[in-house]
This record gives C-alpha cells, sequence and structure tokens, in this order.
C-alpha cells in the first residue's frame, strides 16, 4: 500500500547538524531515557521525582539533580503527518546529570491529555532514518545557554539549559504519554470534537474537517511563540490499525495505572459584597447544579451556594476545551452523567455563530480580563447566559487555574486536576467540596489549599499531608486514575531510569513527600521487594465504537483495556468476587 506522508526535514535535520557541531566541542548528544508528553496532572510532581531521592527506597535521584524549565516560545511537539498540521506548544521540563557530558537526560512536555496522546500515536517517515516515527519533541536553540523559567513551584531551576543537553532532546522522538483518560476514551472524545456539523445535543462538537481540524482557542491569553491565541488543535489519529493520515500501522501499546486524581471546583471569593462569593462563602456545590450552570441554563452566585436570603451575583464559567482529559472528566462525569445527560458545550455548536475575537489591538493575557467581542461567539468562546453570566474558554490547567483567581474576573467559577504546584499562590480561590464530599479528604475542611515549604533539589521538600479518603472509599464522583502509555516493543536504557522505574519512583514521591495524586501502588520497603496496593476502587470499563478493543478491568492479572472515566465505581474485592462467582467482570458498555 501506498504510504501517504509529509517529509519534514527542517526539525531532524536541525538536530543531525546540531549533533554534529557538538561532537567538534567534545560535547556528545545522547539519546534522552525519558521523552515525555502529555498531562500537566502530573507535570510537576514527574519533575520532582526526576530531581528527588526516593523517600521510600533511597535511590539517588533518577534523572540527576541539575533542572532546567521552558515556556510555549520555546518547546512545542511535532505531528509530522502533514505540513497542514501546526506544532502544538508546550510548556518543558528537562533534568540531567552531568553538564559538560550528560549520561542522564529526562524530558516532559506538557499539553492536552488527548494532544499528548495524538503526539505519541502519530506516524509519519523520519527524514534522517527514512524509517516510521512517531510525534516529535521541538527544542529551539535559543533555549540552549538560557536560564530557566522556574515553572513548577517547589523546584527551583539549578543552571541555565548546556547547549549538549539542548540538542539531546530536540528532535527526539515522544517514548512515553502521560494521560488524564485512557486511550480508548481520548481517541473516542477527539472524534467526538472533531465531528462536523456541530448539533444541538453536543453529540457532535462541530471542530472538524477531518483529518486535520480546527483550534479550539482560548477566550483570554496570547501564544508567546506566534502572537496569536492560545488554542488546541483538534486533528484525527488512531491508537491501532493504521494511522488515519500516513497509513503507517500503529504500534501495540501498553497502558498501566499510576494514580486516582481529584478534580478541584473552586471559585473566586475576592467579591465580598453582598450575593458576591466572598460574602456567600460557599462550602459545597451539588453535582447536578454544577452541570446545569456549566450547560449555561443559570448563572448566578446563589445558584451555587444555595442562599435564599440575598440576590446572587453573575457567574463568570470557564469551560476547558474538547481536547483536555480534565474536560471529559467533567464532562462525562458530571454534565453528562446519568440521570443528567446536559453539557458544557450546549448552545455553543461551533459553526452556526459568526467567530469574532475576544482580543483588543494589544491584550494582556495577565489580567484574564472580560473578554472584548462584538457579538456572542464560540471559537473564541464568550457566551451570554442567564442574569448576566456568561461562559469562557480557558486553554491548559495553568489558563484555568489563573483566569478564576484574577481580579478581573469575581465570582468566576473553574476546575482542575489537584496539585500542590496548580494551586500555590492562588489566594483570590477557595474550593469546594462536591456532593459533601471533600475531594482531598482531609479531616477537617476549610476550602484553603495544603502548602507546601522547601523546594525538592534542595532536599528540604515537606508537604501538608493530603489522605485522599474520598477517593480510596469511592465516594468522591469527580476523579479519574492518570495512566501512562508507552509502546510494548519498548527497551529499557543500558543507562538511567527504565519508564517504569521512573513511574514507581513519582509513586513513592506522591505516598510520602508531594501528595498530588492518590498512588495506585508504591514500594512497601527500601529494597521494594513488595508494593502496597493503594487505590482499592476503579471504574469500570466499556467498549467503545469502531476501535476493536474489548473492555477489561484489570483486578485480576488481566491487562486493563477500554475506556473507564464514565464507568461505575465498584471495589475491586467486589470485581473479583463477582469475576470467581460468575466468569465476568462487572464492565459496562458505552451505548
Amino acid at each position: 500500500m501506498m504510504k501517504k506522508f509529509k517529509l519534514f526535514a527542517t526539525p531532524l535535520a536541525m538536530a543531525a547538524s546540531l549533533f554534529c557541531a557538538a561532537t567538534s566541542f567534545g560535547q556528545t548528544p545522547i539519546t534522552p531515557q525519558i521523552v515525555a508528553v502529555g498531562s500537566s496532572g502530573i507535570f510537576a510532581a514527574a519533575g520532582i521525582a526526576a530531581v528527588s531521592t526516593d523517600p521510600i527506597t533511597s535511590a539517588a535521584a533518577p534523572c540527576g539533580t541539575n533542572f532546567w524549565t521552558g515556556n510555549t516560545n520555546v518547546a512545542s511537539g511535532l505531528d509530522g503527518r502533514s505540513a497542514g498540521i501546526p506544532s502544538e506548544p508546550g510548556k518543558i521540563w528537562i533534568a540531567w546529570d552531568n553538564s559538560t557530558q550528560p549520561t542522564i537526560v529526562c524530558a516532559f512536555l506538557t499539553v492536552d491529555s488527548v494532544v499528548g496522546q495524538r503526539l505519541f500515536f502519530s506516524q509519519h517517515q523520519s527524514t534522517v532514518t527514512g524509517g516510521q516515527v512517531n510525534g516529535i519533541l521541538q527544542l529551539s536553540s535559543t533555549a540552549a545557554g538560557s536560564a530557566g523559567s522556574n515553572l513548577i513551584p517547589y523546584i527551583t531551576d539549578t543552571t541555565s539549559l548546556p547547549a549538549v543537553v539542548q540538542q539531546s532532546v530536540n528532535g527526539q522522538q515522544f517514548n512515553i504519554a502521560f494521560t488524564d483518560i485512557r486511550p480508548e476514551d481520548a481517541q473516542y472524545f477527539n472524534i467526538r470534537a472533531q465531528c462536523s456539523p456541530a448539533d444541538s445535543n453536543a453529540q457532535c462538537l462541530g471542530y472538524g474537517p477531518f483529518p486535520v481540524g480546527t483550534a479550539v482557542q482560548s477566550s483570554y491569553s496570547i501564544n508567546t511563540a506566534t502572537g496569536g491565541q492560545n488554542s488546541a488543535q483538534v486533528v484525527q489519529y488512531n491508537i491501532n490499525g493504521d494511522d488515519p493520515i500516513s497509513e503507517y500501522p500503529i504500534p501495540a501499546f501498553t497502558t498501566i495505572p499510576i494514580g486516582a486524581e481529584a478534580v478541584m471546583h473552586f471559585v473566586n471569593i475576592t467579591d465580598t459584597s453582598a450575593g458576591g462569593f466572598g460574602s456567600l462563602n460557599p462550602t459545597n456545590v451539588n453535582s447536578h447544579v454544577l452541570a446545569v450552570v456549566y450547560a449555561g441554563f443559570l448563572g448566578l452566585t446563589t445558584d451555587i451556594s444555595g442562599t435564599t436570603s440575598v440576590t446572587g451575583k453573575p457567574l463568570h464559567i470557564m469551560l476547558r476545551e474538547p481536547t483536555s482529559g480534565t474536560m471529559n472528566t467533567f464532562e462525562w462525569q458530571i454534565a453528562r452523567a446519568k440521570g443528567v445527560d446536559l453539557s458544557q458545550e450546549f448552545g455553543i455548536q461551533y459553526g452556526t455563530r459568526a467567530n469574532c475575537t475576544t482580543f483588543t489591538a494589544s491584550p494582556n493575557p495577565a489580567t484574564y480580563a472580560t473578554p472584548v467581542t462584538s457579538g456572542s461567539c464560540t471559537n473564541p468562546l464568550y457566551l451570554l447566559g442567564p442574569d448576566g453570566s456568561f461562559r469562557a474558554r480557558v486553554i491548559g490547567t495553568g489558563e484555568a487555574i489563573s483566569a478564576v483567581n484574577s481580579g478581573n474576573n469575581p465570582n468566576s467559577i473553574g476546575y482542575a486536576f489537584w496539585s500542590f504546584s496548580n494551586f500555590k499562590g492562588k489566594t483570590g480561590l477557595k474550593y469546594l467540596e462536591l456532593d459533601g464530599v471533600d475531594p482531598l479528604g482531609l479531616a477537617t475542611y476549610t476550602g484553603a489549599f495544603p502548602t507546601c515549604t522547601g523546594t525538592a533539589n534542595s532536599g528540604g521538600l515537606t508537604c501538608q499531608a493530603v489522605p485522599f479518603t474520598g477517593l480510596q472509599q469511592g465516594n468522591y464522583r469527580n476523579f479519574n486514575v492518570l495512566r501512562a502509555t508507552y509502546y510494548s516493543s519498548y527497551t529499557a536504557p543500558t543507562t538511567g531510569p527504565s519508564l517504569t522505574k521512573f513511574i514507581q519512583i513519582a509513586q513513592d514521591q506522591a505516598a510520602k513527600t508531594i501528595f498530588d495524586f492518590l498512588p495506585v501502588t508504591y514500594c512497601a520497603n527500601a529494597a521494594c521487594s513488595s508494593t502496597v496496593n493503594n487505590l482499592p476502587v476503579f471504574k469500570s470499563h466499556y467498549v467503545l465504537p469502531n476501535q476493536g478493543i474489548n473492555a477489561a478491568d484489570g483486578t485480576h492479572g488481566e491487562a486493563e483495556s477500554g475506556g473507564d472515566v464514565l464507568g461505575s465505581v465498584f471495589t475491586v474485592q467486589a470485581d473479583i468476587d463477582y469475576y470467581n462467582t460468575s466468569g465476568s467482570e462487572l464492565t459496562e458498555y458505552l451505548q
């Protein structure tokens, strides 16, 4: 069969030329051990794990102690299947052991979970080797010699980035993808986003056409690399069979669970006047009310707090992009939950309204001011709702939190996966219980975010313990399991951390040092001769259309498969007992 592909000589040829230049100075670029892409839910925790001693086994920092972070103006992921697919900018961290001649280099580019899965699974032809490759990490030569941006709280960037390290990571294939939702769910939800035309029930969201669709644009911020709006590009991809653009076969993959992570619901409490969140001081939100608010049918602060004695203020409602794992976790567990069947995308119907810009001539993304529009628009999103409320689009976890925290968005509401780094210094926010359950499982709920002191690479990081009781018991309804995807043909390197070793160290850190997620397992002792099974619940798995992948819960020795983000929560023991008596699992199927 004739393969359809577009040759991309620039990034790989550049990497090759830089390799030759570096060797002339006695510094030889290496193949990094970890080249990760994906979820912001583990971006900070993985960085901490990279440069820290394992708190259980006392093993040395797996990636060395040098650390550097860069912003979206220098780092991106390349989907090389077509010239029409733009690169995906993202924040990056890099860790390495020796600045003169490194032997270990680890890197992580953070983008949406669905975008990260696409970059990992997309297949095209290498212009360097002529062989088949997947998505590629691009790091600008301007990063070499530059100071770090200190993008991750609780880790200090230790030095400028050596040229040999920049040359080592630039042009490398991603060998692992971190995701908030399983690959099966990610591909299915990507198709839903790209399906066109949009319909009123939000079964199709309209960001087509296939195979290269439309970028979902931010209502607020600018891309520092291009000067345009931040966005998330919707592009078709497969996780098995043949690539839909290049027609190359998709390699077999393995997905392993890392830890359960809670979606936090939070509000801006800076308005202390009557009816403002700062005066109402809400502590809990009803999940069904939340679904109606995000669908655009309710729009007052008192709808959230339940207060009847005062008139509420208009809500500023922040929606994530459809390629986000966070958005889809909220969408299918809250907005489209059984018995509700609403959607955050109700009334948006991209393509049926006139597009309009939300930017003035010189936008300042740090202000997150109310969008300036010529009327209701859908991409960038700015839709007026009841009682003077509006819905706007935020791209990425950082923007989602910062936009709600901004003084220009009083009485705003948003959601994001929990991590210490995500919420550090966000003094304008308060998080809410959901249906009376604290997402962090703290003994006493206050709505204040737990904090840490010290930094990971100084050896002095100390964080407030987070027990995640609601996750362990399965009664916090808005959560999912963070996972890692890598090719089944992966071979561990002879030097430096393997992918599975790196994940184990990150789980140990989450269990003992920085409680960003509830690890599925962690080492039981210094030798790690056994592990603690730390998550006694799971979401039932289901078959998704047109994937040819069976559903398996993974609770009694078989590999997990199928989707699970909208599955029902059961205990692992219940699934084992049901299987022993019936020969079947507690799976359910998406209709």
